[in-house]
């Protein structure tokens, strides 16, 4: 008998199809991560800046002289440098800012929008506020998640 060097086509053929099998199973699953974690990436943005809206608006108060407004608290932290591009970008569309201060619906940018005139529902007093609204993909279908900052 000689010996033998190599692969038979059999074998390799086998190999293949095992790969094949593999890859058919894997791929799906692993695109559904990506998605979901894009998805988790808004959410993530959405309470970053929430608790960045309380803090300027503290801050603002403590150094401040004039009429502090929800707009002032907005433009404050909409300024700060780790809420514009390149320090964060949009998880879906890349370089594209992913804050905004003016209604859209766009996938992957969280909207910050000031409320002059929020009414509290439990002492029906009236603040300014923010809210704060990302959009992200839950499947195929545009989800959006909210947050609300009362800034008494």
């Amino acid at each position: 008998m000689k010996n033998q060097k190599g692969f038979t086509l059999i074998e390799l053929l086998l190999v293949l199809a095992i790969i094949g099998i593999i890859s058919a199973i894997a791929i799906p699953a692993l695109l559904g991560q990506r998605e979901r974690a894009k998805a988790k990436a808004v959410q993530g943005n959405v309470d970053a800046i929430a608790g960045e809206c309380a803090r300027v608006n503290d801050t603002l108060k403590e150094n401040a002289t004039g009429v502090i407004t929800p707009t002032t608290v907005v433009a404050s932290v909409l300024a700060l440098s780790n809420y514009n591009t390149p320090d964060t970008v949009n998880p879906y569309q890349g370089l594209t800012a992913p804050y905004a201060s003016t209604a859209t619906s766009t996938t992957g940018v969280v909207v910050v929008m000031p409320i002059a005139d929020y009414v509290d529902p439990a002492t029906s007093q009236k603040y300014g506020a923010v809210t704060i609204t990302g959009y992200y993909l839950n499947g195929n279908t545009l989800t959006s998640t909210s947050k609300l900052v009362a800034l008494d």
